[in-house]
C-alpha cells in the first residue's frame, strides 16, 4: 500500500491561473510570509529534484512559522511526501494525523485518505464454507446486497453478439473487441473549491483550491492542493459505502406524474398531426403551381393530401405503441446487432442484478423484462415497451465492462423502475414517432453519396444532392420539432427513476459512480469515433444521461473534481430554466440528490454536493407585484430570455390598444375605435414583441471580439464558473482537433465537436446566407462548409456560451491549411428580428379576415 502514495514531483511546480487568487492573503503580506512563501517554493522544487533532506529542512521551516496558513499546510502536505520517500512513514502518519484535525474539510478528507493509504491493511479474513444470506430491511422488503462484491474480469467473449453484414444500411456504430473496452477503477475527486466558513477568523488565507488526491491502483500521481493542473489531475473514486437496511422514503406521487405522461403523448399526437398536415399542405401548393408552370399531368396534386389527417396519425401511433417491442427489436437488430443477454452472462458480470432483477420483479407481481446486449463499447442502457410483460431492458456491452458489479444494479434498478413507473411506455413510443424522420435524415444523407458515386453526368448529380439536402434537412428539423412535447417527461422520469434505483439497492453512492462513469465512456466514445454516432443521437431520450451534457462534462471530468465542473450545475440561479429544451436534467442536480439520499441513510458520500449550492438570501418581507416586476427586469434571466419575454409584453400592450379603442368608441372620436377589439393587432403584436426582444439583447448575446482581448480558458475553467448565463457571451480563440459526422449529414454543423487539449466542445454555426448557404453554398460562392474541415487542427473562434450545456456560437472556423469558414450568427439574428416586425407589421396592416 505504501509504495502506491508515490509522488508526482514535476506537477507541484504548475500553477493555474486562479492559484494566484485563492491563496491570496486577505491583509497585506510582511516579510516574514514572503519569506515563508520563498522557502516554499525552494523545499517544492527541491522535492521535484527528489533532493529530500533539503526539501524537508526547507518545508519543515515553513512549518515552523506559518503553521496555521495555507503555505504551512501545503509545506505539511509536502512534507508527508518526502518523509514517506526517504522511509520515515512513522513521521508521515503522525503529520497526516495532525492534519486530519483541520478545520478545513478538504485537508481533513486528504488526510484521512493519505492514512488510510499509509497504514498497512489488516489481513483479509478467510473465506467461509457457507455464503452469508442477503439481509432484507423489513421496512422496504428489498434486498440489501454486500458492498464489497467485486465485479469478475469484464469480457464477454463468445457471447458478443455480431451486426448484421447483409443490409444495405450504414450501421449505427462498430461493434468493438472485449479487449479493447477500459475498465476504469478510480477513486474519489477532491471537493471544489469552496469557502470555508470554519476557518479561525485571524485566518489570512484562504484553503487552498485543490488537495492532494491519493494515487490510485494503477500507480498514477497525486497533486499538492493549490497547483493541481489538467495535465496532472488524475480522477479517482471515493468508494463510499451503501446502506443494508435502508429507510424508506416519502412515496412517489405517481398519479400526477402518469398524468403528465398522458398530457406529453397527446401533445405528441397533435404536433405530429399538425407537421403531416403542413407537409401535405404544401406539398399539394408546390404541386399546383408546378403544375400551372409545366401543365404536365404528373404534376396534379393529390387529392388524398386534402383529407383530414388525424385516423391516420391515430392509427399509426396505435400500431408503434401495440408494437413498439418488436419494432425497437427490429431496428436494434439490423443498425447494431442486438441480441439477448442471457442471464449466466449477466451474472458473470453483476450478480447483485441478477438478484435486483428477481427480487424487485417478485415484489412488484411482473414479469422479469426481457434482457438485450448491444456490441457497443459505449457504456448506455434503456428501457422499452408497450406493457410490463413484454418489456425490455438493453444494456450495452460497455456498460457491463467499465462498471463494476454494484454500479451495474444500480443501473438496472433504474431501468426498472421506469418499467414500474410506466414511463418506457409513452417514451417507446416517441422513440419510434422521432425515429421516422430521423431515419429519412439519416439515410437520405448516406445513400446520396452512394448513388452520386454512380453518376457520371455532373448535372444529375447536382440535382440528387440538391434534392436530397432539402428532404434530409427537412427531416432532421422535423426530428428536433418533435422531441419536444416529451422533453418534461424525460426530466421528470430521470428524477423519479433514480430515487427508485436508491431505494432498491440502499447505494445511492454508486449509482453516483455509475452515472458519472457513463457520462466519461460516453465522451471517450465520441473521442474514439471522432464523432457523436447515430445510435447516441436518435436514442438519446431513452439514455441514462443526455448526449449534449456528457460532451463537456464527461470529457472534463478527466482533467478536473468532479465537484468543481458539477458547480454551475448545482448553484446556478437560472439553471431550471435554461433546461427548458434538455431531455435530461442537470447531472450536478442528480447527483446532489443522491448525496442527499445518502446523507438521509447516515452515509459518506460519494461526492461533495450538498453544499456546493448558493444559499439564497432572506427576504425583508413580501415584495410587491410591481417591485418584484422591476427585479425581474433588472436581472440577466430577463435579457437572456427578452425574445419569449417580449411575447407576452406584447399582450399587454394590445390590452393598452384595445382599452384605448373602447373609450373612444364611446366618445364621439369615432378615428380610434377600430382598435377595440381589433384580433389582427393581436396576432401582428406577437411576432413584434419578439422582434424588439431579440433588437434588446443582441448587443448583449454577441459583442464585439478584439483578438488581443480575446480569451482561450480550459475546459474545467469555462464550467466552473457558477455564474455564468448564455447572455454573458465571453469571446474566445481555442485550438484542437474538430470532430463530427462527415458529408451531408452535417452540412448543416448537427454535428460539430472541438477537441481541445483539456476536453470537448461543441460548435454552432450558422452560414452567412442561412440554411441555403449551408446546404447549397455554390449558388453563392460560399465552399467552405466546416463539415470540409472535419479531421482536422482547426482554431475557432467566437462567443462562448455556458448553459446548461457547453458550446461555441462560431464566428470563424479556421483550418492551418488556410482554410476559413465563417459564420454568421449575429447577422441572421438581425435578420429574424427585422422579419418578425415585417410580419407582425403585415398582419395588422391587412386587418381582419
Amino acid at each position: 500500500m505504501l509504495e502506491q502514495l508515490s509522488i508526482d514531483h514535476p506537477s507541484y511546480l504548475r500553477k493555474d491561473a486562479s492559484e494566484s487568487t485563492v491563496m491570496a492573503p486577505t491583509t497585506n503580506p510582511n516579510p516574514a510570509d514572503s519569506s515563508a512563501k520563498q522557502s516554499l517554493e525552494a523545499g517544492l522544487a527541491a522535492l521535484k529534484q527528489q533532493d529530500y533532506p533539503t526539501a524537508i529542512a526547507l518545508l519543515e521551516s515553513v512549518t515552523q512559522t506559518a503553521a496555521n496558513q495555507s503555505s504551512g499546510i501545503r509545506a505539511q502536505m509536502g512534507l508527508v511526501a518526502a518523509y514517506k520517500a526517504t522511509g520515515n512513514v512513522k513521521k508521515a502518519i503522525a503529520l497526516c494525523s495532525s492534519l486530519a484535525k483541520s478545520p478545513n474539510s478538504q485537508v481533513k478528507t486528504w488526510a484521512d485518505r493519505a492514512l488510510k493509504e499509509l497504514t498497512p491493511p489488516r489481513p483479509p479474513k478467510p473465506p467461509e464454507n457457507k455464503p452469508k444470506s442477503a439481509e432484507t430491511p423489513p421496512e422496504t422488503g428489498f434486498v440489501a446486497f454486500d458492498a464489497g462484491t467485486k465485479s469478475p474480469q469484464k469480457s464477454i467473449g463468445s457471447d458478443r453478439p455480431t451486426a448484421d453484414k447483409k443490409t444495405g444500411f450504414l450501421p449505427l456504430e462498430s461493434a468493438v473487441e472485449p479487449g479493447n473496452a477500459k475498465s476504469q477503477h478510480i477513486s474519489p475527486p477532491p471537493p471544489p473549491p469552496t469557502s470555508q466558513t470554519s476557518e479561525p477568523e485571524n485566518s489570512t488565507e484562504t484553503a487552498p483550491d485543490t488537495e492532494i488526491s491519493g494515487e490510485n491502483s494503477s500507480g498514477s500521481p497525486t497533486d499538492i492542493p493549490g497547483v493541481a493542473s489538467p495535465d496532472t489531475y488524475q480522477l479517482t473514486w471515493r468508494e463510499a459505502g451503501r446502506a443494508k437496511s435502508p429507510r424508506p422514503l416519502k412515496p412517489l406521487k405517481l398519479l400526477e406524474f402518469r398524468l403528465q405522461a398522458v398530457a406529453s403523448a397527446i401533445a405528441l399526437f397533435f404536433l405530429a398531426r399538425f407537421i403531416l398536415q403542413f407537409l401535405l399542405t404544401n406539398t399539394n401548393s408546390l404541386l399546383v403551381q408546378l403544375y400551372i408552370f409545366s401543365r404536365l399531368p404528373i404534376f396534379a396534386p393529390i387529392q388524398l393530401f386534402y383529407r383530414d389527417p388525424t385516423p391516420f396519425v391515430q392509427m399509426v401511433f396505435g400500431l408503434l405503441l401495440a408494437s413498439s417491442p418488436w419494432l425497437i427489436d427490429a431496428l436494434l437488430k439490423l443498425f447494431c446487432g442486438i441480441e439477448t443477454l442471457r442471464g449466466s452472462v449477466l451474472s458473470k458480470h453483476s450478480k447483485e442484478a441478477s438478484r435486483v432483477l428477481r427480487s424487485y420483479c417478485t415484489k412488484q407481481n411482473m414479469p422479469v423484462p426481457v434482457l438485450k446486449l448491444l456490441p457497443l463499447n459505449v457504456p448506455v442502457a434503456f428501457s422499452y415497451g408497450c406493457l410490463p410483460r413484454f418489456a425490455r431492458i438493453a444494456v450495452s456491452r460497455g456498460l457491463l465492462e467499465q462498471l463494476t458489479d454494484d454500479e451495474i444494479a444500480t443501473i438496472f434498478a433504474r431501468e426498472l423502475a421506469h418499467i414500474s413507473h410506466w414511463d418506457f411506455a409513452p417514451m417507446s413510443l416517441a422513440l419510434l414517432v422521432i425515429q421516422i424522420p430521423y431515419l429519412i435524415y439519416w439515410q437520405v444523407a448516406h445513400w446520396q453519396e452512394r448513388l452520386c458515386d454512380l453518376m457520371t453526368i455532373e448535372f444529375l448529380r447536382s440535382v440528387v444532392k440538391f434534392v436530397a439536402a432539402a428532404i434530409s434537412a427537412t427531416s432532421y428539423g422535423i426530428y428536433k420539432l418533435l422531441r419536444w412535447p416529451m422533453l418534461w417527461l424525460s426530466r421528470s422520469r430521470v428524477y423519479f427513476s433514480d430515487r427508485t434505483a436508491a431505494e432498491i439497492t440502499g447505494n445511492p453512492n454508486g449509482l453516483t459512480r455509475a452515472l458519472s462513469k457513463i457520462v466519461i465512456g460516453i465522451a471517450d466514445n465520441i473521442e474514439q469515433q471522432k464523432q457523436t454516432s447515430f445510435f447516441l443521437e436518435s436514442f438519446d431520450l431513452l439514455l441514462p444521461v443526455g448526449v449534449g451534457q456528457a460532451v463537456s462534462l464527461g470529457s472534463a471530468a478527466l482533467h478536473a473534481p468532479l465537484e468543481q465542473i458539477l458547480l454551475w450545475d448545482v448553484s446556478n440561479r437560472e439553471r431550471n430554466w435554461l433546461t427548458v429544451n434538455r431531455a435530461h436534467p442537470l447531472l450536478g442536480e442528480r447527483l446532489k440528490l443522491l448525496a442527499l439520499y445518502a446523507q438521509f441513510w447516515k452515509l459518506e458520500t460519494e461526492l461533495d454536493l450538498v453544499d456546493a449550492g448558493v444559499q439564497e438570501q432572506p427576504r425583508k418581507g413580501k415584495l410587491s407585484l410591481f417591485k418584484s416586476i422591476i427585479e425581474f427586469k433588472d436581472s440577466k434571466l430577463f435579457l437572456q430570455g427578452a425574445p419569449f419575454f417580449g411575447i407576452p409584453m406584447s399582450l399587454a400592450i394590445v390590452g393598452v390598444l384595445w382599452l384605448i379603442g373602447g373609450i373612444f368608441s364611446r366618445t364621439s372620436i369615432w378615428q380610434l375605435d377600430w382598435l377595440w377589439g381589433d384580433r389582427s393587432i393581436l396576432w401582428g403584436c406577437l411576432p413584434i414583441g419578439f422582434s424588439i426582444g431579440t433588437l434588446m439583447r443582441i448587443n448583449y448575446f454577441f459583442p464585439d471580439i478584439i483578438p488581443r482581448e480575446t480569451a482561450s480558458p480550459s475546459l474545467p475553467e469555462i464550467l466552473s464558473n457558477p455564474d455564468s448565463l448564455p447572455l454573458d457571451a465571453e469571446p474566445v480563440r481555442l485550438e484542437g482537433q474538430l470532430l463530427g459526422r462527415s458529408g451531408m449529414s452535417n452540412w448543416l454543423g448537427q454535428d460539430l465537436i472541438l477537441q481541445t487539449a483539456t476536453g470537448l466542445v461543441r460548435l454552432h454555426y450558422v452560414s452567412r446566407f442561412g440554411y441555403i448557404g449551408s446546404l447549397w453554398p455554390f449558388l453563392f460562392k460560399e465552399t467552405t462548409r466546416p463539415s470540409d474541415l472535419i479531421g482536422t487542427s482547426v482554431v475557432a473562434t467566437g462567443w462562448l456560451r455556458r448553459g446548461a450545456t457547453v458550446a461555441i456560437d462560431l464566428e470563424s472556423l479556421r483550418s492551418q491549411g488556410g482554410r476559413v469558414s465563417d459564420s454568421g450568427h449575429p447577422i441572421w439574428s438581425a435578420i429574424l428580428a427585422f422579419a418578425a416586425a415585417f410580419w407582425g407589421a403585415y398582419i395588422i396592416i391587412q386587418g381582419p379576415r
